[in-house]
């Protein structure tokens, strides 16, 4: 029997969260959708997540923001962020916080789920 693992997906546009958790769920693959970073750390499911698929820029609480109180809490889940607008400063900042994937958008879906395939498995 093959384990089923649990990922996060933390995007406020509800059209982009929905389409990412059906392609996780289409593989098997358990998710809780949460249409911000608040309502992640407020909800009971953040101990039961193994991996976070998460936007950059979201009213309130942006990614490196969500991924800081992360790290701060002792939940240093490997976080794969997603932008529509990448830049050199913000690939930095990803890399010094530690995020294991900086995706660009549109992210191409076959591209996501190998990468959350690969973090999973580690």
């Amino acid at each position: 029997m093959s384990q089923v693992h649990t990922i996060g997906v933390v995007d406020d546009d509800e059209e982009v969260r929905d389409s990412i958790v059906a392609v996780f769920r289409s593989e098997g693959i358990s998710v809780c959708a949460f249409p911000s970073a608040e309502t992640l750390l407020a909800s009971p499911l953040i101990d039961t997540l193994e991996c976070l698929v998460t936007d950059l820029h979201m009213p309130g609480m942006d990614g490196f923001g969500l991924r800081r109180v992360l790290i701060d809490q002792g939940k240093p889940l490997p976080v794969v962020m997603m932008t529509a607008f990448a830049s050199p400063e913000t690939r930095e900042i990803a890399n010094r916080l530690g995020i294991a994937e900086f995706l660009e958008k549109p992210t191409d879906p076959d591209v996501l789920l190998k990468i959350v395939r690969s973090l999973l498995a580690n």
